[in-house]
């Protein structure tokens, strides 16, 4: 009798789990082709990181790590935020057709900003070589990962959810990025070589996915009117002000801890907060893979997606908070491997910085999961633009009276901030107690 049961409860526990494969398979799917290609960059970047701040010393790492600060703002300005309309403008069109618009509309769109943006930034360098001791090169160097971005079309992947063609780029262009760095890079003198090839890898895996849209997505292949672009950028609009305002209190600090304080200051910053970021990478698959799988889903029901929701808001909070602690804990011994004894004003840093990736895996399942899916933009930009003006105003004393310290400080406090308040606005609207 025994066995009986046993076996009847096996039965419908396979039958359950066969069934939440075939319908969650797709999704599966993206997520580990994510996973495979996050757990590479993992790995790649704990091969080049530790070699790159040993060669360069903390005043070298740290000019790049400037350089890479200010052109993030050309990064955020040709991205518009399609980072996230893309995706989402992708997964609600079945037909070819329609994706194609979309496609061109996003694509030219963001050309027409890198037009705009390397002009800037070609009047930026000149009068950069006039008046500032900075190393103009390093900023041109840098600047060809701009370019990547813009035509490396992430977005369209991730919204047709089809991952694995973006593993395959990517595996591709940074293996080429890794193995260059340990050839070319030998000396300080070759810090030009190792702030090019850190920017490569978007470009080259952008020139290997149009050859894949050549074959498979021809219906990519047209080009988009006037008109269409001002629409297009019109309706991104909310989202641009919200990665605007995200950037203020991320790229942002670097840059005035740059003005501030010296390089070598930002070099250890940048070496703790690259630790914060390889951390962060680790959720990145998942939250981009559900996004478009989420905003599909709220289409056909949303009592379901909210469920769905608040599943992965435990998976992700609970992997981030392990990690969060480990970092605190090991502070010490991470920068020590990692980095070298060169770098031991990071320990701290590393140290506030820990929880940072569980206060933003919650965030991300509140802003990016929930509120764009269910149409907040406006208070998601809202609330960012507030966190903005917040980090704006203490970033400075605390920079002033703590140093580098100050700027971990000034990133929890504003990072508490943003999922405080969008938990704040969920509850508002009452998105969670949807039966």
């Amino acid at each position: 009798m025994v066995c009986f049961y046993a076996e009847q409860i096996m039965r419908i526990l396979k039958d359950k789990i066969s069934r939440l494969l075939i319908k969650y398979r797709l999704l599966l799917e993206n997520i580990i082709a994510l996973l495979s290609i996050r757990g590479l960059e993992y790995v790649l970047s704990f091969i080049a990181f530790p070699y790159l701040v040993r060669v360069l010393g903390p005043a070298l790492f740290g000019s790049i790590a400037f350089a890479q600060g200010i052109v993030q703002y050309f990064n955020l300005f040709t991205d518009y935020g399609f980072n996230l309309t893309g995706p989402r403008e992708i997964a609600k069109h079945d037909s070819a057709g329609m994706r194609g618009k979309v496609f061109a509309n996003v694509f030219w769109s963001k050309m027409t900003l890198l037009a705009v943006a390397t002009i800037f930034f070609c009047i930026l360098c000149c009068l950069g070589s006039l008046y500032s001791n900075y190393d103009v090169r390093i900023f041109a160097a840098v600047y060809i990962s701009v370019i990547g971005s813009v035509i490396f079309p992430v977005w369209f992947f991730q919204g047709i959810q089809k991952m694995r063609y973006i593993t395959f780029v990517c595996t591709i262009a940074r293996c080429i990025s890794v193995i260059s760095i340990f050839f070319l890079v030998k000396t300080r003198c070759d810090v030009l070589w190792a702030a090019l090839l850190q920017s490569l890898p978007n470009f080259i895996a952008g020139l290997i996915s149009w050859l894949i849209l050549m074959k498979h997505y021809p219906e990519t292949l047209r080009f988009s009117c006037w008109q269409d672009i001002k629409e297009t950028l019109v309706d991104s609009w909310d989202i641009f002000t919200s990665t605007v305002a995200i950037n203020v209190y991320t790229a942002s600090n670097i840059v005035i801890l740059g003005f501030m304080t010296n390089p070598a200051v930002v070099g250890y910053f940048s070496g703790a907060y690259k630790i914060i970021q390889c951390v962060q990478k680790l959720m990145s698959p998942v939250s981009d893979a559900i996004y478009p799988h989420i905003s599909k889903e709220i289409e056909q029901d949303k009592t379901a997606a909210v469920h769905f929701i608040r599943k992965i808001a435990f998976i992700l909070s609970g992997g981030m908070l392990i990690l969060s602690m480990m970092l605190f804990i090991f502070a010490a011994q991470i920068v020590r491997l990692l980095m070298g004894p060169a770098y031991g004003e990071s320990v701290m840093m590393l140290r506030i910085l820990s929880f940072i990736p569980f206060i933003i895996s919650l965030s991300n399942v509140f802003g990016i999961q929930t509120m764009l899916p269910f149409g907040l933009q406006r208070e998601f930009s809202r609330t960012l633009i507030a966190s903005a003006v917040l980090n704006t105003i203490i970033i400075f004393p605390f920079i002033y009276f703590c140093g580098g310290n100050g700027v971990c400080w000034s990133m929890l406090v504003t990072e508490c901030f943003v999922t405080s308040t969008m938990w704040i606005v969920l509850k508002r609207k009452h998105i969670f107690k949807q039966n």
